[in-house]
């Protein structure tokens, strides 16, 4: 975790780079605005991530129920449109000097992403579905518990029927979100509205986003059941080393939130 957070930054930077070929003119604000959003996210937020983890670590040594992934549903939700909404100004001066070459880059560059996604998690086979998308869960499971035996496996992959049924409303809800953003992207384009205007309809899009589609729900109770039956077939030697796992996760926030300390210090002295 450490290791990554350090690196957002370039990270960050990569990725929008990747989706709409920064300009050499946008590059210099882009960079700004990534910068902005990190000091603020270290300041404001790694608490709270810290606060999240050391009350899971708890609940993951002991039986876990639905109401306990709800929850971290919930948290999780919520710190990203806190995050979303701090950088809402930066994104606004991005989109309204986006080109329509840059918006068609984002769109195809999403089709790209979409058609990797269908050939790997929506194969014509139902068994080779399945085991895509489990071979995905695991990775998850067992970065948190460690390694699982042969029988837990199976009482896994038996218990990811519920799921599997929500696989294609999970592909539209993900096109539908990008389509509505390559339609935002192109409208904000297009209008040139103000900049205050262009915040109002990121915020829009958002409060859009966080209404669940229909038939959502069905998909997000599945996965929430499922990852209660994975937590529940734990043993205690598993539950040990997500206890471990986690508190590792803190340290590593911890370690971070003092990062930040340091450097705002260093930042005032030098003023």
């Amino acid at each position: 975790m450490k290791l990554g957070y350090q690196q957002g930054d370039r990270l960050a930077y990569w990725w929008v780079d990747h989706y709409v070929d920064v300009s050499d003119a946008q590059e210099p604000p882009t960079r700004d605005a990534i910068d902005r959003f990190f000091a603020w996210h270290r300041r404001s937020q790694l608490p709270e991530v810290a606060r999240v983890l050391a009350r899971v670590k708890g609940e993951v040594a002991g039986p876990v129920d639905a109401s306990m992934i709800r929850q971290v549903q919930q948290d999780t939700q919520r710190m990203g449109r806190q995050a979303y909404d701090s950088a809402i100004p930066d994104v606004a001066d991005l989109m309204l000097t986006l080109s329509p070459e840059q918006i068609r880059r984002m769109e195809s560059k999403f089709a790209e992403s979409n058609t990797k996604y269908r050939k790997q998690y929506l194969k014509a086979d139902a068994d080779e579905r399945t085991d895509a998308r489990f071979d995905k869960i695991m990775d998850y499971a067992k970065l948190v518990y460690g390694s699982f035996s042969r029988d837990q496996e199976k009482a896994i992959r038996d218990a990811m029927g519920p799921y599997m049924l929500n696989a294609d409303a999970r592909y539209s809800e993900r096109v539908r979100r990008q389509q509505a953003w390559v339609a935002l992207a192109r409208e904000i384009s297009t209008t040139r509205p103000s900049r205050a205007q262009a915040e109002d309809m990121l915020r829009r899009y958002a409060d859009d986003w966080q209404r669940p589609a229909a038939g959502q729900q069905h998909s997000t109770d599945a996965g929430i059941n499922l990852t209660v039956t994975i937590a529940n077939l734990t043993t205690p030697e598993q539950r040990a080393h997500a206890v471990k796992r986690f508190q590792g996760w803190i340290d590593d926030v911890q370690s971070l939130m003092r990062e930040g300390r340091e450097a705002r210090g260093a930042t005032r002295a030098s003023q």
